[in-house]
């Protein structure tokens, strides 16, 4: 069945000019502390699956961690609109700056609208850690997971090949290990959110 929203983790914002009056989603070259981030291609997932589910409302999340610079979901939900989707289905979540805080915030949003289906809308690598987390939750909202780079793969052959180099670097792979790192800390109860400082993006 169509899910009612489409919640959009985001991974970042780098200005595109050095006076920082624009702003755009990652790419893989880009990281934090923690490895490569890619945000953009979680925006070009989200738009192919508000083609998809045409009826599903899109909802781009977080604020500016902490910097003068527009919210992530600001940026977002501009990149979105560039990749036809239209404005008035993209709602803005802009209070949450963390995994856990933009899966809370998303669930409240869903019961004020009263959706009952959600897809949750990330990177490979960020999916498990998403889960984790609704895990701890109490809700009786449907959610779903989809990873950014299968849609990707399958709209766009070449997008695999681009991909796989990707796989390969030591910022990717840093990632993972950042992330399983992350789902015990979960699964213990010893997590603790990183600082903003760390979550700032940087290049490779």
């Amino acid at each position: 069945m169509s899910p009612d929203a489409i919640i959009v983790f985001p991974a970042g914002i780098v200005p595109l000019n050095d006076v920082k009056t624009e702003w755009r989603s990652t790419t893989y070259d880009e990281n934090d502390a923690f490895g490569t981030l890619g945000g953009h291609d979680r925006v070009r997932a989200a738009a192919l699956l508000a083609r998809r589910y045409p009826t599903a409302a899109v909802v781009t999340t977080s604020h500016t961690l902490g910097r003068p610079a527009p919210t992530l979901a600001d940026v977002y939900e501009n990149e979105l609109i560039g990749l036809g989707v239209a404005r008035e289905r993209i709602l803005k979540e802009e209070s949450s700056n963390t995994t856990r805080a933009g899966l809370v915030a998303s669930l409240e949003l869903a019961r004020r609208k009263r959706w009952k289906r959600l897809l949750f809308v990330s990177s490979g690598f960020h999916v498990p850690r998403i889960r984790a987390f609704l895990e701890q939750e109490h809700n009786d909202i449907d959610v779903k997971c989809a990873a950014s780079e299968p849609l990707l793969s399958a709209a766009d052959p070449s997008f695999a090949a681009q991909f796989a180099a990707v796989q390969d670097t030591p910022a990717y792979k840093k990632r993972l290990v950042s992330e399983e790192r992350g789902i015990q800390a979960i699964k213990s109860g010893d997590y603790r959110s990183a600082s903003a400082e760390d979550k700032l993006e940087r290049e490779a």
